[in-house]
C-alpha cells in the first residue's frame, strides 16, 4: 500500500523446450537447413524504473535512514489496525504503543483509545497512499520526516455498531506528516503524526 523508494524487481520466467528425434537404421538423423529457424529466443529483461527525483537530494546514508524509518512506520500502522478496530484500551494496546512511541507521546495515543472505548467507537481499515516522500532527512540519518498524500475514504468508522457521519475533510486527498527519530540504543520511534484529525485539513494532489 505504501510507496517506498523505487526498486527494480525482475520476474524471470524460463521456458524449457525439448525436441525429440527418431530415426531408423544405423544412420543418424539429419536436419535440413530449411528446417532450422533463424529466430533466437528472447532473453527476459528487467523492468526499467526511474528513481524519484527527490532521491538526488540525499546521500546513500540518508536514503538508507529513510527506508529504515519509513519501514518502521509501515510495521506500526499495519499492526495498529487491529487495535483501533477493536477500540479497547487494553494492557496489550498499552504495551504496543510503548514499542513505537516515546513517553509521553504514547500516552496520548493510549488516551485517545480510551476515549474511543468510552463512546464505543471503532475504526477499521487504513488510508490508501497516493504517494510518500521525505520532507526532511537529517545529515546524521537519525531523524526523518515523511509527507504522505492519503485517501481517507477507505477508513470505516462506526459508533455503537452504526456507521459514523462522514467527515468532510476525509472525502478529499489529505496530507499526513510523520516524524521519526532513532535515539541511541533504540529502534526508530514515532515522535509525531500530524493530519486533519488535529483540526486542520491540508489537501494534497494525488
Amino acid at each position: 500500500m505504501m510507496l517506498r523508494r523505487a526498486t527494480s524487481v525482475a520476474a524471470v520466467l524460463g521456458a524449457l523446450m525439448v525436441a525429440a528425434a527418431c530415426g531408423g537404421g544405423d544412420d543418424p538423423p539429419t536436419t535440413s537447413p530449411d528446417s532450422e529457424t533463424s529466430e533466437s529466443p528472447t532473453e527476459p529483461t528487467e523492468p526499467i524504473t526511474t528513481p524519484p527525483a527527490w532521491e538526488k537530494e540525499y546521500t546513500e546514508k540518508q536514503l538508507a535512514a529513510y527506508d529504515a524509518a519509513f519501514g518502521r512506520w509501515e510495521i506500526y500502522e499495519s499492526r495498529s489496525e487491529a487495535i483501533w478496530a477493536e477500540g479497547k484500551a487494553t494492557d496489550r494496546a498499552e504495551a504496543f504503543f510503548k514499542q513505537y512511541f516515546p513517553s509521553p507521546i504514547w500516552q496520548g495515543f493510549y488516551q485517545r483509545l480510551e476515549t474511543y472505548e468510552q463512546v464505543d467507537v471503532q475504526i477499521e481499515g487504513l488510508a490508501d497512499v497516493y504517494w510518500s516522500k521525505p520532507k526532511t532527512i537529517s545529515k546524521d540519518g537519525l531523524s526523518v520526516v515523511v509527507d504522505q498524500c492519503l485517501d481517507y475514504t477507505t477508513i470505516k468508522t462506526t459508533q455503537r455498531g452504526k456507521p459514523a457521519q462522514p467527515v468532510a475533510w476525509q472525502q478529499k486527498p489529505n496530507l499526513r506528516t510523520i516524524t521519526l527519530e532513532k535515539p541511541e540504543g533504540h529502534d526508530w520511534l514515532i515522535y509525531g503524526v500530524v493530519d486533519a484529525t488535529g483540526g486542520k485539513a491540508r489537501p494534497c494532489k494525488p
